[in-house]
């Protein structure tokens, strides 16, 4: 376990006698969510307007799993990191360095040698990722018809799971009309001269799998440098044979594994939020 986790410039298996648990390093990876974006809903019209002229990345938090191999090495650990609010974690499985800062720990039991411990931190310095998506048909993903902005999602080095299509065809709910209710009146009068939608969040679900850690970034970076772009984006679902106006507004990881061999397993989500129902 040595060598592959070092806060600020230690060895933290040497120094504090721990490290991050198997699959512990999903919440290190998970892009951030917007912060929350101006919008306006108009009732002649589906969805709303949303401004998207520069959109920014919220802070993210950070779950860490830890195994302790020896309890009062890891007391060394909270102390060090009550002392001033960033550190500096090297990742060198992800060959990334984040500057964290811690925001909650739970309760290390004393006299006890070995255990788990899972900290919380907050990622305050999110980066909007640099790349470019494959050319056509050079990423080895056998899929195809799915895209953003025309790009299709196997450029990006990403396969779209089961249930993304049962998301984008879900209806939106209703927006609500101009209503009246009077008070010696039985029932209400209902503007009902037509019927506007709402915007919807729609789950995309994705894999990225790649035979080294490189890879995996090169392909995971070029789709978020694709979605964080300021303006709307356009995304086709083949099901439906449509494009829809949408936008980025978060990011969730359920597996992130590095097998054998330096290979990268991760399973994650975006959510797209689809300004308007009508497709364009």
């Amino acid at each position: 376990m040595k060598g592959k986790l070092f806060i600020d410039g230690a060895d933290a298996y040497v120094k504090y006698g721990v490290f991050v648990e198997k699959q512990g390093l999903k919440g290190l990876v998970q892009m951030s969510a917007f912060k929350k974006l101006d919008a306006i809903t108009w009732p002649e019209h589906d969805g709303e307007e949303v401004d998207l002229t520069a959109p920014v990345l919220d802070a993210q938090a950070v779950q860490l799993p830890l195994v302790i191999m020896d309890a009062k090495r890891a007391e060394l650990l909270f102390n060090d990191l009550s002392n001033g609010a960033y550190h500096e974690f090297k990742f060198t499985e992800l060959n990334k360095t984040f500057r964290l800062r811690m925001t909650a720990n739970n309760v290390l039991t004393r006299n006890v040698k070995v255990g788990k411990i899972t900290l919380s931190f907050s990622d305050d310095f999110p980066k909007v990722p640099t790349g470019n998506p494959y050319p056509k048909g050079k990423s080895g993903v056998a899929q195809s018809g799915y895209a953003l902005d025309g790009v299709d999602f196997s450029q990006f080095g990403a396969y779209v799971l089961d249930g993304t299509d049962t998301a984008v065809r879900k209806l939106p709910n209703v927006q609500s009309a101009l209503s009246v209710s009077v008070p010696n009146v039985a029932g209400v009068t209902y503007d009902g001269e037509s019927v506007k939608f709402q915007s919807k969040d729609v789950a995309v679900s994705l894999l990225i799998k790649a035979d080294t850690m490189a890879e995996f970034w090169r392909r995971y970076d070029s789709l978020f440098a694709a979605l964080l772009k300021p303006n709307s984006r356009k995304f086709r679902c083949p099901d439906v044979k449509m494009e829809y106006d949408c936008h980025y507004k978060g990011c969730s990881i359920s597996k992130f594994e590095i097998l054998r061999q330096t290979r990268v397993w991760c399973e994650f989500t975006i959510t797209l939020t689809f300004t308007a129902w009508h497709a364009v």
